[in-house]
């Protein structure tokens, strides 16, 4: 476990010794298994049955149900699904008995998933099945779009290809409805299957360029290089070979530097099939065997298949039958025993072919059997007649089956929102580990307005009752301390979750990081992590509002943060924020831009990569500076030091915030910075150059940021920090701060 972790793991530790509260220390039980997850089963687990014990012991059986998802996802990463889906349904059933109608539908969907990753695909249609039920009902039609879709891809797997695209288009049709990109793209490919299982070539591969299209433009590489395979695959099929082989390779390229080890076998074993189609064996044969290595190294069982038919196909044609037949039984051994109908048919087809040239006939003929028999079950005439018609009547009954849809969950939605109870409202947030966090400040702030109601009538009753000033005067006081001692815990949890100075060392040797805070705690915070793969990874963020209320949003940024890069291992940066984005929104509960719901925060979000020298940037309103040493005459604004001149270079960010607004809420967008030795990146929330002070208490502005930080180049980063302090407190001089501070450097 690295520094990070240990840092964090710490830092809840302490919160559990600190706190009385049994929700709190059920929360911070399950971030410690959450850290530990991948690295130590045994601490993880051990975190999650203590986050049972104490929920348990509390009552609460909200937090109990969470308590046991942890449980099962625990046991989940550690590829253990049975004991997974005994903990899933252990919080089913504590959902159904509280009536937690939105409970239940999770419930049925993580059971869904466990059972798809153990292989059972008749068991998990029937959850996801259940779950898309609920999620009609409580008026979640994303969640019901997400259910149809893993309900679809199981009519798929077993041969149904008919059901999976009704299924399919009922999803799309509520994606575009919510213009929600990267839902739409896993869509169209799931279509796109649909069409190469029935040979219609020409239309899949247009849907895949849909697909490519839509994913550049989000800058997702991961879906870029998956519809990249897809088109490789239909231009195969229309004898495009070069082609095809063109997008495998950038394909493999691109899974090779995100270390997607799944998909990198899938890429192998599409190179192998097209070397296979162009009569290069040998090569077929290579690909198809690094495909099966990888798969048995990650415990793909359920795809293996087609890559163990892939290289028994070449053992055939080279002769070496025995070889062949061996792979085709544990293919199809692989495809029974997880449902995959597809295996099975080409399984069974190439053992009739293997048998066939050994001459055992009667295996050849019960083989053949079996292929024709499954074959004509799923490529019938009557599906691809189905299909057909149903993509003429797509078009035309997009629209009515969009309002119907929307319709009827819009009025279920407004139905239970009425029944809503203050509990539920709630669970979305904690289901958050920052929450920890956040629940205090809260607590905090609630106790700040009690008491300043109670010291206000005190301060009545001192005007009423001269007699009584000593022991008002005693009350307020004692108050007053109370708050005080409040506050200065929630800095100190703050102080403790923001990432540790030992730890920026790992970012880059020559850094600095100013936050200061208007108030004790602050609306303004900053994040970092290095991963394993040499990506440096900071951000500094600017949430709305500040003291109390902007702290609880920083908390709940950390936590997304965490959740998004540490444990989903995403370092896209605008893959990051428009997860983020959803995650808050989600998690505030914004359902209309109004006055009450624009809680959000603007920041600037840098990964680079040490390798390749390369900065990728997305910003939500708040820009990137650079600062490079120029050896020809600098652009406007840069100044001339001794030693060299230097000039700055701004990188705008998305003119929205990570949040609900007002407006058109589009895709962040990430910009490709190529990196020289000595250039030095700064990022920060608008609390400085919006600062009043001077003689004639005007802004400092950002025209005056940029000559300053130009006027410290060549002085080391730690000195730079101390001037850019000095400074602002000297314009500040005795005007009150107006808003947080947060000001980073990072040279490279």
């Amino acid at each position: 476990m690295g520094l990070y972790a240990n840092n964090q793991a710490d830092s809840l530790l302490n919160v559990i010794k600190q706190t009385n509260q049994d929700t709190i220390k059920v929360i911070a039980y399950e971030q410690l298994a959450l850290i530990y997850r991948k690295t130590n089963k045994d601490s993880a687990f051990y975190y999650n049955q203590k986050a049972i014990e104490v929920a348990t012991k509390a009552k609460k059986p909200t937090y109990l149900a969470e308590a046991h998802r942890e449980y099962a996802l625990t046991a989940q990463a550690n590829d253990d699904y049975n004991l997974a889906i005994t903990y899933y349904q252990k919080a089913l059933k504590i959902h159904e008995k509280a009536e937690n109608k939105e409970g239940v539908g999770e419930s049925f969907n993580d059971i869904g998933v466990a059972y798809y990753y153990a292989g059972d695909y008749e068991k998990a249609r029937e959850n996801f099945e259940n779950a898309g039920k609920i999620k009609i009902e409580i008026g979640d039609s994303i969640g019901a779009g997400q259910s149809f879709n893993n309900t679809g891809i199981m009519y798929d797997i077993a041969g149904n290809p008919t059901e999976a695209l009704k299924l399919y288009i009922k999803a799309l049709t509520i994606y575009e409805n919510a213009k929600d990109t990267n839902l739409i793209i896993g869509t169209i490919s799931n279509i796109g299957l649909i069409y190469i299982g029935q040979t219609n070539y020409n239309e899949a591969l247009k849907i895949y360029t849909r697909q490519k299209i839509l994913a550049k433009k989000t800058n997702n590489d991961k879906m870029y290089g998956i519809a990249l395979t897809s088109e490789g695959t239909a231009l195969d099929y229309l004898k495009e070979y070069v082609e095809a082989r063109k997008r495998f390779f950038e394909a493999l390229e691109i899974f090779t530097e995100l270390a997607d080890k799944p998909l990198i076998a899938q890429c192998y074993n599409n190179l192998s099939v097209n070397h296979e189609l162009t009569n290069e064996d040998d090569k077929a044969l290579e690909y198809a065997l690094k495909s099966i290595k990888i798969k048995k190294e990650i415990g793909s069982f359920g795809k293996i298949a087609v890559s163990q038919i892939a290289a028994a196909k070449i053992f055939n044609k080279k002769g070496q039958h025995q070889k062949a037949i061996t792979l085709f039984n544990e293919a199809l051994q692989n495809a029974e025993n997880t449902g995959y109908v597809d295996y099975m048919i080409k399984a069974h087809q190439g053992l009739s072919q293997a048998y066939s040239k050994i001459g055992d006939y009667k295996k050849a003929y019960h083989h053949q059997s079996f292929y024709v028999s499954l074959n004509d079950s799923v490529t019938n005439k009557e599906n691809a007649e189905m299909i057909n018609e149903m993509e003429k009547k797509f078009q035309s009954e997009r629209k009515e089956q969009e309002i119907a849809l929307l319709n009827k969950t819009n009025a279920l939605k407004d139905v239970e929102l009425a029944k809503a109870s203050e509990e539920s409202k709630r669970k979305s947030m904690q289901l958050y580990g920052s929450f920890v966090v956040g629940l205090i400040l809260l607590i905090f702030a609630v106790v700040v307005v009690r008491n300043n109601q109670q010291r206000k009538k005190a301060n009545r009753l001192l005007a009423q009752k001269n007699t009584e000033i000593t022991k008002q005067k005693e009350i307020v006081e004692e108050q007053h301390q109370e708050i005080t001692d409040s506050i200065s815990y929630a800095k100190r949890i703050q102080t403790a979750l923001l990432t540790s100075d030992n730890y920026w060392e790992q970012i880059s040797k020559e850094h600095f990081v100013l936050l200061k805070p208007k108030d004790v705690v602050s609306g303004d915070f900053f994040w970092a992590f290095q991963t394993e793969n040499n990506l440096a990874i900071w951000v500094a963020a600017d949430c709305t509002g500040h003291g109390v209320p902007g702290a609880f949003m920083s908390m709940l940024g950390i936590s997304f943060f965490n959740e998004i890069v540490v444990e989903n291992n995403i370092t896209n940066p605008s893959e990051i924020l428009n997860k983020l984005r959803s995650k808050i929104i989600k998690a505030l509960e914004q359902k209309g831009v109004d006055t009450q719901q624009k809680d959000g925060m603007d920041l600037a979000l840098c990964v680079w990569d040490k390798n390749t020298n390369l900065l990728s940037f997305s910003g939500a309103n708040n820009p990137l500076w650079l600062i490079r040493t120029v050896t020809s005459s600098p652009d406007e604004g840069g100044v001339s030091r001794s030693g060299g001149e230097y000039e700055l270079i701004e990188y705008k960010s998305d003119k929205q915030p990570v949040g609900l607004f007002t407006g058109e809420m589009k895709p962040f967008s990430t910009q490709q910075i190529q990196l020289e030795k000595g250039d030095t990146i700064y990022t920060f929330s608008d609390g400085y150059a919006d600062q009043f002070g001077g003689e004639k208490g005007k802004k400092f502005k950002l025209k005056s940021l940029k000559e300053l930080l130009l006027s410290v180049q060549g002085k080391p980063l730690r000195e730079q920090k101390q001037i850019i302090d000095d400074m602002f407190e000297a314009w500040k001089g005795n005007l009150e701060q107006i808003d947080d501070v947060c000001v980073i450097g990072v040279k490279i």
